[in-house]
Formats: C-alpha cells, sequence, structure tokens
C-alpha cells in the first residue's frame, strides 16, 4: 500500500497539531499537507454542509488521489458528512477527523465530555458520536460544552489564553470517563488538561496517527 498519507485542513490552526503528533507518534510516515482555509470561513455561513461543499470536500478527495494518496485524513470536524459520502466513492481510507478519538472515548466508559471551541462543528460531531454508538459500541452520553473565547483567543494568537480556557472547562467536568477535545487546533492544550483533570483526556490529532499507523502498517 501507498504510504504518503495526505492531510487536508480548513484552517491553519489544525496543521501544526496534527504534524506534530505525526513527528512523536510515527516520524517514517510520508506526509502531504493540503490547505483550504476558505473552507473554514464558508462553513461560518451556512448552518447545514451545501451540495458546494461537498463537492469541494470530494475534489480535494480527488486531488490527494491524484498525488498518490495512501489515505487521506480531513483535519477539520465541521464536514463530516461530505467526508463520509467521499469515503464511500474511494478503495483508500478516508478518515474523518475524530473516528479514532470517539472510537478511543467508547473504551474508556460510558459518560463522555466533549469541549468544543468551533461552534459549526457541534452538531455534526455529536451525529457521527451517537452513529458509532449505534453501530455496536456500548451505551454511551456525549455531553458538549462549547468553550466561550477560546478559538477567538488562538486565532488572534493568543494561545496561552486558548489553553487556560480549556483548562477551566475540564476542571468543572473531572466526572467525566474521558473528556475529549474536539478540533484539531485544540490539541495544544492537551497536555495542561490532562495535568488539570484525572480522568483521561483524548485529542484528535494523537488518536488519528494511531489509527492511520495500525491501518497502514498491518
Amino acid at each position: 500500500m501507498n504510504q504518503r498519507i495526505v492531510l487536508i485542513h480548513a484552517t491553519p490552526l489544525a496543521v501544526e497539531p496534527i504534524n506534530q503528533a505525526f513527528a512523536d507518534q510515527w516520524p517514517e510516515a510520508e506526509i502531504s499537507n493540503l490547505l483550504d482555509d476558505a473552507l473554514s470561513v464558508d462553513r461560518r455561513k451556512v448552518t447545514m454542509l451545501t451540495d458546494r461543499l461537498f463537492k469541494r470536500i470530494d475534489s480535494l478527495v480527488n486531488y490527494a488521489a491524484n498525488i498518490d494518496a495512501g489515505a487521506v485524513l480531513f483535519t477539520c470536524s465541521a464536514f463530516g458528512e461530505a467526508i463520509d459520502a467521499s469515503a464511500a466513492k474511494n478503495t483508500m481510507p478516508v478518515l474523518k477527523p475524530n473516528e479514532a478519538m470517539f472510537e478511543a472515548a467508547l473504551a474508556k466508559g460510558k459518560h463522555i465530555v466533549m469541549l468544543a471551541t468551533f461552534a459549526p462543528a457541534v452538531a455534526g460531531m455529536e451525529a457521527e458520536f451517537h452513529e458509532l454508538v449505534r453501530k455496536g459500541y456500548r451505551d454511551a452520553t456525549l455531553t458538549s460544552v462549547l468553550v466561550e473565547g477560546a478559538r477567538d483567543a488562538l486565532e488572534q494568537g493568543d494561545a496561552e489564553r486558548h489553553n487556560q480556557l480549556i483548562v477551566q472547562a475540564a476542571r468543572e467536568h473531572t466526572e467525566a470517563d474521558a473528556i475529549l477535545l474536539a478540533h484539531f487546533s485544540m490539541a495544544i492544550a492537551w497536555e495542561q488538561a490532562q495535568s488539570a483533570v484525572n480522568c483521561p483526556v483524548l485529542s484528535s490529532p494523537h488518536a488519528a496517527v494511531s489509527k492511520l499507523k495500525i491501518l497502514m502498517t498491518h
């Protein structure tokens, strides 16, 4: 199987966390980064994914296939249905950003709390989670918490404030079996959040790299 993994980003904020996760966990992997930062701008303007957004996701997957991708990983959590539709047409793995993290969370227990910073992504992620539960994982509940102001802080370059707000939110949910950091851009807060609470804190990039490594090396 071709080993090139194409990472498709809808925001520059996701690029560093996933590349760092590969560097830490699977440095031998051949990574290629595609960024279309108009995607997150346009996603904010609509409540539901439009036909045009479905087509744009498709064209990015086709581009990845044309540059010999062995797998594709999307790093933005607001395009789940469109990614599913593309995955169904492809033989190579096309992964949504949170699949692996949700699977890991369900292995930890039933009461899952998801911290999010990008509101348009939340409903789709909840639907994905409940779909996994329906597919035969254990009975589980997902409580979503929007961490107000964190995304704005990060976009303005204030990573410290972003992380601080996430840590505060995590501390309010220590009764959870697992706390999820919904978006790749939140992974920079993972270490601080994990040291602030006793329950497991999961981040999408780490879980996604683990899953891809298993898919592509076995």
